[in-house]
């Protein structure tokens, strides 16, 4: 997808070896209204729209400013306000957090981070089909608790370490499971 989003809307590079590199696309160009029914076009679904809508409200509250401006605040006020972008929940921000504004303690938590919590730190959420919004926060708390200020890249570390057992995980419980067909829209 993000290939897709810098081939269609970034600035060309270069060329090399007879490929051609973009970069990714300034806001200001994915917040026009046309942009949503184009990114469906080109496969991104749901994701369109977010994309879009949360592109449109970054241009109005002052663009790349606005952003960098959440670098200076502290990390649960930049998480609130990226959660008022369109289409934006706590795990995304949490990724925009650790990944894009050095809020280091950022913890985003998915399914494999729930279950090297419940597996390893917090047992007594072992077998829970969901994650809430309380064991969200209780994990992410209790990860800071014991990484500090550096829990986001602790996690990260401990994510990467279990990536191989996740996916084998995953293909094991696809083994004997009829393919399901996707519906084109």
């Amino acid at each position: 997808m993000v290939e897709k989003l810098c081939t269609h809307y970034g600035e060309k590079i270069c060329e090399y070896e007879g490929d051609t590199y973009y970069a990714f696309p300034e806001v200001e160009k994915l917040s026009h209204n046309g942009v949503e029914a184009e990114l469906r076009n080109l496969g991104f679904g749901y994701r369109a729209k977010f994309i879009q809508k949360s592109a449109a409200q970054i241009v109005e509250w002052g663009g790349v400013a606005w952003f960098n401006s959440l670098q200076d605040m502290k990390y649960k006020d930049a998480k609130v306000e990226l959660m008022k972008l369109h289409g934006i929940g706590p795990k995304v921000a949490d990724c925009i957090c650790l990944m894009s504004l050095n809020h280091l303690e950022a913890l985003p938590v998915d399914t494999h981070v729930y279950q090297i919590a419940a597996q390893n730190y917090l047992p007594h959420l072992r077998g829970k089909k969901n994650v809430t919004e309380k064991m969200y926060t209780e994990i992410g708390d209790h990860f800071r608790s014991l990484y500090g200020d550096l829990a986001g890249w602790a996690h990260t570390v401990l994510f990467c370490a279990d990536l191989k057992k996740f996916q084998q995980t995953d293909a094991d419980n696809e083994i004997g499971k009829p393919k399901k067909k996707r519906k084109k829209l």
